[in-house]
């Protein structure tokens, strides 16, 4: 199991847990959800900004309940896609673009074959690999935090021709035949009983 998939589950179990004890605890009578005096009344203030005042205690069971729900739910979404968009620059060949880290993370064993070490992943920018037939590749860092509706736009790149895309004639390279060809809108006669 992921800590991802961890960190789904543990709030789903805990609202499930926060709501099956506020109703067994309705159901013993420890508490209830008639209104009691203001002296024993749940408050809660978050900045100023939102304030929550009950007289029934109870409730509070099930809006932890079904906050640490809705948590879990938010944190269960997948992640949105990531576009990339863009022309290169005099580039008249198929592009390939790699993504990858920028930092690549290292593990090494001791010398009895032992591997025990930890890493941190950040992937909060990455490397765009561009690659095509007879151009050098060029790698550009991009930082995930500075994109916006999740699209890398990619503008004035250009990559380094490495070969000429032009096939040179010789004249030792162009063979005679001595048989008649035959005219060009012509049946073709392969396959055909001869």
């Amino acid at each position: 199991m992921t800590p991802h998939d961890m960190a789904i589950l543990f709030p789903a179990v805990a609202g499930f847990c926060m709501v099956i004890g506020g109703m067994l605890l309705i159901w013993k009578g420890a508490i209830v959800l008639a209104g009691t005096d203001s002296s024993t009344a749940l408050s809660i203030e978050w900045e100023k900004k939102f304030k929550l005042n009950t007289q029934a205690p109870g409730i509070a069971f099930f809006i932890l309940g079904l906050l640490f729900s809705s948590l879990a739910i938010y944190s269960s979404r997948s992640t949105e896609p990531i576009y990339v968009v863009g022309t290169l620059d005099d580039v008249n060949e198929i592009v390939t673009v790699t993504v990858a880290p920028q930092q690549l993370w290292e593990i090494k064993s001791g010398s009895n074959g032992v591997i025990d070490g930890m890493f941190r992943p950040d992937t909060e920018t990455i490397n765009l690999k561009f690659t095509a037939a007879c151009y050098e590749d060029a790698q550009i860092p991009h930082n995930l935090s500075k994109i916006k509706d999740r699209i890398i736009k990619i503008d004035n790149i250009k990559l380094k021709r490495k070969c000429s895309n032009s096939i040179e004639t010789r004249p030792e390279n162009i063979v005679s035949t001595t048989a008649p060809l035959p005219p060009i809108g012509s049946q073709p006669a392969f396959g055909a009983v001869q």
